[in-house]
């Protein structure tokens, strides 16, 4: 198992985010990197929004963060109990796709998650095999397909 490190995003981290976010890998799914690091800086003051780095071997590599499920009253998440928490994440650092990285550190901060809540939820686009498929590996059950508050549709999974 490798050692993944989780840290708290910080404001320096924001230029090294921005550039993960215009790559071709991320930006299909997360959209203009420009409109990204705005909303993201405006949580980092939202207490209730927790963003990490996460590093393997002292190397940043990806983003995750979690949140109450009901947080920002996204109608994909309505139907899951109260005190689910929401992941949202992506490999930012190109040289570590294809390895095995997404699975490694998701499923690490899920135990971890896990520890302190009974459900965890994630929301891919539907065309996004490539991380339904990892989520699957690290333990998320299919739950249902769901429409999002702008009208796209997610395959919404949960890990119990």
């Amino acid at each position: 198992m490798r050692n993944y490190e989780f840290r708290t995003l910080t404001k320096q981290d924001l230029p090294q985010l921005g550039s993960w976010l215009q790559l071709p890998h991320v930006k299909v799914w997360w959209g203009d990197a420009e409109q990204q690091v705005a909303l993201i800086e405006k949580d980092m003051n939202n207490t209730a929004v927790d963003m990490l780095i996460v590093a393997l071997s002292g190397r940043p590599f990806a983003y995750i963060r979690h949140h109450d499920a009901h947080l920002f009253q996204m109608p994909e998440y309505g139907d899951l109990p109260v005190g689910t928490r929401v992941i949202a994440t992506f490999v930012g650092d190109p040289d570590f796709l294809g390895q095995g990285h997404a699975v490694g550190y998701i499923e690490t901060f899920i135990r971890d998650l896990r520890l302190h809540y009974p459900l965890v939820a994630v929301a891919a686009g539907t065309t996004d095999t490539r991380m339904i498929g990892v989520y699957s590996q690290a333990g998320f059950h299919k739950r249902r397909f769901a429409p999002t508050s702008d009208g796209r549709l997610v395959q919404v999974m949960t890990h119990h």
